[in-house]
């Protein structure tokens, strides 16, 4: 097997064409190999054809195959850009040039060997390792239609050509517009930066917590000390809340700058056995888009510290990505994710988001135009040049800290759940009257009062969410001896 690395990344038949205008079709960005010599028509009329020659013909174009599991695709290498390509692609190309030729038999030969075209005979073509091009410890690259942009703690650099960076790169991951550095955003802002500000209540902390999370995401660089899911949710806490406000907006921005795939938060789940088969190695984020109350954060440890390691797909052989190969979690959810161990903490980047807008007051309320596709050219310039800015600050600060709003409640829901930590604001007062109440009895009235009456609690786990309460807010838990057994809480404040 050929390993096609960062110090060697052209394998032989592949062209040295600029990419800097990028082109749909397969044969148009790969030199011309001479057909004529593969099929020709003897004196006879009859077609001779090489075998030899047809896949050395395929390599020249820069097809070559690659390892997936036990199985192999087909790949076109090309100026240091690969795509994976489909038997029918292949066929494609091979008949363009054939066409070229003018000769309806030699058409008609190749129409109808099928077998050309299956993937047992081009099987034939030469298996290549890739090793394709990621983020640096101190350094990010994005790769856009004019070339790759360098960003590092010091700033940005202006775009490499392709032809002259020499590192393999996946061709979807090449945004279709230029990157341009003149733009000034300091005169005048994007209106994704302007988003920003509002779903931070203009505070300053909390902006930047937010720019430099979006550049951790952004950033494709990590090992199992550095891995951490992205979860954003709602500053207001809610026991029905309305959503719309802007969440999943933060996630398509980042969409659009590295190649993410989609999961319903509400019906994903992550334990089902084909639950991953979306992801591959040129996934760079996987967003679980508003992950319902309850959702278990907990199963996801060992992927977000050791990487996807057992991806099974219907049909299809497992697929294992290291952490290092494996993409970012993001998960958007209106609840609070249960779990306040450090265990949990040491998994996660919170943001969380002011409720500047909602379903009366959106987005395209405020500012005219959809994001995104109502954009013209220099708003997608300003943006670019932002979104990159915020991985050179997350690259030379890191993910800055902010203070979390209402976080005692925050971090009693995570401890016990939401319909708990709820019920303890109408009911803390008569847990501290001098005599004390029973246990039994206010287990009792918790369930009856938040409508979960056909819901199992035992007292001890009753017992340990008051303890819980205890740990955050200034209160004591004092046990009461005699049947039945009862308690009081006491409150610590001077």
């Amino acid at each position: 097997m050929t390993k096609i690395s960062d110090s060697n990344q052209t394998a032989s038949g592949v062209s040295n064409r600029n990419l800097s205008t990028s082109s749909n079709s397969i044969e148009n960005q790969c030199s011309v190999f001479p057909i004529g010599e593969i099929i020709q028509v003897t004196g006879n009329n009859k077609v001779s054809f090489s075998p030899t020659k047809f896949i050395a013909f395929l390599q020249h174009k820069g097809i070559r195959k690659v390892k997936v599991g036990i199985e192999f695709e087909l790949v076109l290498v090309c100026d240091y850009v690969v795509s994976v390509i489909t038997t029918s692609e292949v066929k494609d190309l091979v008949l363009r040039s054939i066409r070229s030729l003018g000769d309806d038999t030699i058409t008609d030969y190749v129409l109808n060997k099928t077998k050309l075209f299956s993937m047992k005979y081009l099987d034939a073509v030469e298996t290549v390792s890739l090793k394709m091009h990621r983020d640096t410890p101190k350094a990010s690259y994005f790769y856009f239609r004019n070339g790759v942009v360098k960003v590092t703690a010091d700033g940005i650099e202006e775009a490499i050509p392709y032809i002259d960076f020499k590192r393999l790169i996946w061709k979807e991951h090449i945004l279709d517009r230029e990157y341009n550095p003149a733009i000034d955003i300091a005169d005048s802002s994007p209106v994704f930066e302007n988003f920003l500000t509002k779903l931070s209540n203009h505070e300053e902390d909390r902006f930047l917590r937010i720019c430099t999370v979006i550049g951790f995401c952004l950033y494709d660089y990590k090992t199992s000390a550095t891995a951490r899911a992205v979860v954003i949710n709602d500053e207001r806490i809610s026991s029905s809340p309305d959503g719309g406000s802007g969440k999943s907006l933060i996630v398509d921005a980042l969409s659009k700058i590295r190649k993410t795939v989609y999961y319903d938060g509400k019906n994903f789940d992550p334990t089902a056995v084909f639950a991953w088969q979306k992801i591959n190695e040129s996934i760079r984020l996987v967003c679980i888009d508003d992950a319902k109350r309850g959702f278990n954060f907990e199963g996801l440890f060992s992927i977000i510290t050791s990487g996807f390691r057992n991806i099974h797909k219907k049909k299809k052989d497992e697929v294992e990505l290291s952490v290092e190969d494996s993409p970012t979690i993001i998960i958007t959810t209106n609840n609070i994710l249960k779990g306040g161990s450090g265990s949990f903490s040491r998994r996660q980047h919170q943001i969380e988001v002011a409720q500047y807008f909602n379903k009366n007051h959106t987005p395209l309320d405020e500012y005219g135009n959809p994001f995104f596709s109502g954009w013209d050219m220099q708003e997608w310039q300003k943006f670019d040049v932002f979104m990159l800015t915020c991985v050179q600050m997350f690259l030379k600060h890191g993910v800055t800290e902010c203070n979390e709003t209402n976080a005692q409640q925050k971090q009693l829901i995570r401890n016990t759940n939401q319909s708990f930590a709820e019920w303890m604001e109408d009911n803390l007062e008569l847990m501290t009257a001098p005599l004390g109440v029973g246990t039994v009895e206010m287990r009792d009235r918790y369930l009856n009062e938040t409508n979960q009456k056909n819901i199992t609690l035992s007292e001890r786990k009753f017992t340990d969410y008051l303890k819980a309460y205890c740990e955050i807010y200034p209160c004591r838990y004092e046990a009461l001896k005699g049947r039945p057994r009862g308690f009081r809480l006491i409150t610590t404040e001077e």
